[in-house]
């Protein structure tokens, strides 16, 4: 089923809707069991939204893909309308859609996973989804800069430790006996003076990023803002984003923190998508 509808055109069918349209049908439109519901009914169009397809009519005013001209069947009746548009008319059809208002009462609820099952995603939503899942990179990207910087100091660091250990040749550690063990040169490490001062260039090489790292956080947050007033639900996913993004920069100059973060940052831009999509 091509998703072609929006939320508000989803919402308004299921509302003016108890069961399949088709006449003396009572299919339900959720089907319930073991705890879970499923939504089963399917949107059919009585004028199709195809040059070709069933009862097309290229002179309809209204929005083909708008709730006017559009019911929910159950899959039993869906297929028959649509494979044997002859048999079926606009004014039948139309005529059962009168007939599924009346007898809707209070429709069917639906939640908002639900309807995203059915609806597209609107154009801004789309695009800020993409943007969001963009900048979610661009931090990773960044904090990945700053962890090989620093891995690169940390690497040489301990270059710089063992050419001081071995500087003075071999030193071995003798216990009480006299005994010698050892060497024992990889053991021994810089001076507190030495370590401070690589230290700093770590905290330097952090700092040098940080500005990259905090902008594209700063630009997530605002691109989660805005899906927020767009689409609440859609909104609270997105700050899930946020958030594990943050993860992502704390857990810089841990290389397996690090990835680790990122891979969860990952899964959670991917959940956003897939809910976004009704999945």
């Amino acid at each position: 089923m091509p998703r072609n509808y929006t939320i508000t055109t989803v919402k308004t069918l299921f509302a003016e809707a108890s069961a399949c349209a088709f006449p003396g049908c009572t299919e339900p439109l959720i089907f319930h069991d073991r705890g879970r519901a499923t939504v089963v009914a399917e949107i059919a169009h009585i004028r199709s939204e195809q040059p070709g397809g069933p009862r097309h009519d290229s002179t309809y005013p209204d929005d083909v893909d708008g709730p006017a001209n559009l019911l929910l069947l159950c899959g039993k009746h869906h297929r028959p309308v649509d494979r044997h548009e002859a048999s079926y008319t606009i004014e039948e059809l139309e005529s059962w859609k009168a007939a599924q208002r009346a007898s809707a009462g209070a429709g069917t609820a639906v939640t908002d996973s639900q309807v995203r099952s059915y609806a597209r995603l609107s154009t801004d939503e789309q695009k800020i989804i993409m943007d969001v899942a963009r900048v979610a990179d661009q931090v990773v990207t960044a904090c990945r800069t700053a962890q090989g910087a620093v891995d690169a100091l940390r690497r040489m660091q301990e270059s710089a430790r063992a050419k001081a250990a071995w500087n003075g040749g071999p030193v071995y550690e003798v216990d009480e006996d006299g005994r010698r063990y050892g060497p024992i040169n990889d053991r021994i490490q810089l001076s507190y003076v030495e370590q401070e001062q690589w230290e700093v260039k770590e905290r330097a090489a952090l700092e040098a990023e940080h500005p990259r790292i905090r902008q594209a956080l700063s630009d997530l947050s605002g691109e989660v803002s805005v899906l927020r007033m767009i689409s609440t639900p859609l909104g609270k996913h997105a700050a899930l984003v946020s958030d594990a993004a943050t993860r992502v920069l704390l857990a810089v100059g841990d290389s397996a923190a690090l990835e680790l973060a990122a891979s969860e940052l990952d899964a959670t831009t991917s959940q956003l998508w897939r809910v976004a999509n009704g999945e």
